[in-house]
């Protein structure tokens, strides 16, 4: 097996996940290698980078070489999960449960860290109060990510309804809505507090969370498709062994900002679905 964090095996997982991303033919894209699909919440090169330190795990655990790959937006990650694209998914919360409910996919662990949506303006000069987005722009990543989905439902509850007291711009990663809202294109965003441990330092500073949403069960959950039931117990040991145990593991777990890993039961993501509704309600106007 190729060991990830090698400068050669890193170039070839990050072109797998750069093609990927973007939906054109990854090099050796055959279904030999577990396709370890991760959802788009920030650039492909990132994610690579953050994720990469899990691979060998999964080979282990899997007896098969494995390459992240991403899609472009929630809404074609959906599409791959649903055609079958995916072998083993670090993926969004609601969309973990539409796997779980719709296409018997698997979990296995989830994220000791809630998911933890957070509303951040400019540190310097940004609105002071929510009244103030009114006729203005708020940034996120995209409709369908369960940070918006739980932001947006939220703000509306508030009065402020999305098209309508307040413009929304999707940005295609928590990065890029940061980089928009700095440069003025927005008066906020809408990420997750995760995603400020994730991003550059530099940009981090330059923002400020003016509120914090409602948190979720957790900010990711780890689930496999039907084709690897046999191997989840397997997996979900392996992988708790290495997040929780291993010194390498921690780093993995630290650069995430998600905690540690606990087991994922059907039971947990079951209760999710209330809020998968607003998920489809997000879906039809995104579509």
């Amino acid at each position: 097996m190729t060991h990830p964090l090698s400068r050669r095996a890193w170039l070839g997982t990050g072109l797998a996940a750069g093609l990927g991303a973007w939906g054109l033919p990854t090099l050796g894209r055959v279904r030999e290698r577990i396709q370890f699909g991760v959802v788009p919440y920030l650039p492909a090169r990132r994610l690579v980078a953050l994720y990469s330190p899990v691979l060998p795990t999964l080979e282990s655990a899997l007896g098969q070489p494995v390459e992240i790959v991403s899609a472009p937006s929630y809404g074609a990650h959906l599409q791959r999960l649903r055609a079958g694209d995916y072998d083993v998914v670090a993926d969004s919360l609601f969309l973990s449960r539409i796997a779980q409910r719709d296409l018997s996919h698997v979990p296995v662990v989830r994220t000791k860290a809630q998911l933890e949506p957070v509303l951040v303006v400019p540190a310097q000069g940004g609105v002071t109060k929510l009244s103030e987005l009114s006729g203005r722009a708020v940034c996120v990543t995209d409709r369908l990510a369960a940070l918006s989905v739980i932001g947006l439902r939220y703000l509306r509850d508030q009065g402020l309804v999305p098209g309508q007291e307040f413009k929304l711009v999707v940005s295609g990663s928590h990065a890029n809505s940061l980089n928009r809202m700095l440069a003025g294109e927005a008066a906020a965003a809408i990420v997750s507090r995760t995603t400020l441990k994730q991003v550059a330092p530099e940009m981090a500073q330059r923002v400020h969370v003016l509120l914090t949403f409602p948190p979720a069960l957790s900010a990711v959950v780890y689930h496999v498709a039907p084709t690897l039931t046999a191997k989840a117990p397997a997996l979900a040991q392996a992988l708790l062994n290495f997040a929780n145990k291993t010194p390498a593991g921690h780093a993995f777990i630290e650069a995430l900002g998600h905690e540690g890993l606990v087991p994922a039961t059907a039971a947990e993501l079951s209760s999710l679905d209330p809020v998968v509704a607003e998920f489809y309600s997000q879906l039809s106007v995104a579509e």
